[in-house]
């Protein structure tokens, strides 16, 4: 696999892919699955029905009490050994010590930083997804680093990423520059950092606010470079960040952030096309990507199909459109699914995934990204194997609702 990316993993089907109540704001972190938790494997304890998982520094306990607790040692096979508190991720402890952990969702659905439990004893937080973290890895003695605590010194087997040049993740307290309407369900936040903070195009933030749990993360909207980021909020009615930005935060407010997180991100191969699927605020992290791409001018040829409901839900058209007509390299199509008839829209109408099937493409060859909301990208999944696009050469960034 190439540094920096997501593979998105095979999916056996799912009964029931119904949206989770809208009760928080549009992030990767929170979606839990129908199905039930599969029995635990050897070494590994749940944790009791109602633990709350808070994400990010903190742990799986909550930010602010692990200093006082007592620490475990997770060592690795090449014989690396870090330090985790009582109540740590495995995942968060050695991220905080440098290692280039394989992980993406940070909730138990990608399973990409599933681990062999050599020795030792965890807990695990609920959240696994079994259509991708099977019975089958329970036996063999795994577990997913994101959603498991040492309860004793503990030793893995794990495949780590190059991470030569992966971006170091940093704590700091922004101040924010600006807060505007970008259309009718999203906001555009902007914040001033203390210092240029390293990412990747495609990663992600951990924005940290007292009174908001669980911590919620947005991707990095415009390309790296600078001191300033930008994030794109959906608003989702009674989402607690969604009434904070439309209401609460103003210039000059401060907001603390952790990151950059993740490997989603175009691969290094730029003579691939790239085919990219995006859908709401799935179309942040496409736009950090694009954009760092044509800066670079790599020759990379990248058609995007962005997906919404309404026209007045469409966002950032000029940016599109300018890149569009500066570069050979770029085109993009819009698909809007809930459009009222007579409108005026004379675009495609329907989902982003059938505008996908209607699109003549030769897949042979490219990459596919796709970022949004699960059932956009498990229904991509089949109309790219459909027109030659390798499952292999899928990557994914899958956004969903926050659960309180």
């Amino acid at each position: 696999m190439a540094q920096g990316r997501t593979r998105l993993l095979r999916r056996r089907p799912v009964p029931d892919q119904r949206p989770l109540p809208l009760l928080g704001l549009q992030d990767r972190d929170q979606r839990r699955h129908a199905r039930g938790l599969l029995p635990p494997g050897p070494g590994l304890r749940r944790a009791r029905l109602g633990h709350r998982t808070g994400r990010g520094p903190g742990g799986l306990h909550g930010r602010g009490r692990l200093s006082a607790l007592p620490a475990f040692t997770v060592a690795l096979q090449d014989g690396t050994k870090v330090p985790c508190n009582a109540g740590q991720s495995v995942l968060e402890a050695c991220l905080a010590a440098g290692l280039p952990m394989p992980y993406n969702c940070r909730s138990g659905e990608c399973a990409e930083c599933r681990a062999v439990l050599l020795s030792g004893s965890v807990d695990e937080s609920p959240g696994a997804d079994p259509a991708v973290f099977t019975a089958a890895d329970r036996r063999k003695g795994r577990i997913l680093t994101c959603l498991c605590a040492p309860t004793s010194d503990i030793a893995l087997e794990i495949v780590l990423r190059d991470g030569a040049h992966a971006p170091r993740i940093e704590h700091v307290t922004a101040t924010v520059s600006r807060v505007e309407r970008a259309s009718a369900s999203v906001v555009q936040v902007a914040v001033d950092c203390p210092r240029e903070i390293a990412y990747r195009a495609g990663q992600y933030f951990e924005w940290i606010v007292p009174g908001i749990a669980p911590n919620r993360y947005f991707s990095a909207a415009t390309a790296p470079g600078g001191a300033e980021l930008v994030f794109d909020i959906r608003l989702y009615p009674g989402g607690a960040v969604g009434g904070l930005v439309r209401s609460a935060l103003a210039p000059g407010d401060p907001l603390e952030l952790a990151g950059p997180y993740g490997h989603f991100g175009f691969t290094a191969n730029d003579r691939r096309p790239a085919i990219c699927v995006a859908g709401g605020t799935g179309l942040a992290p496409v736009k950090a990507m694009v954009e760092d791409d044509l800066a670079r001018k790599s020759g990379r040829r990248i058609h995007l199909l962005y997906g919404a409901r309404r026209q007045d839900d469409l966002y950032d058209i000029g940016l599109l459109d300018g890149w569009a007509a500066r570069s050979a390299d770029f085109s993009y199509a819009a698909a809007l699914s809930d459009e009222p008839a007579g409108s005026g829209w004379d675009g495609p109408r329907g989902t982003v995934t059938g505008l996908l099937a209607d699109t003549v493409f030769d897949g042979f060859g490219a990459e596919a990204f796709l970022c949004g909301p699960p059932a956009m990208i498990d229904a991509a999944m089949p109309v790219l194997e459909g027109i030659g696009v390798d499952p292999d050469d899928v990557y994914a960034d899958r956004f969903s609702p926050a659960k309180q």
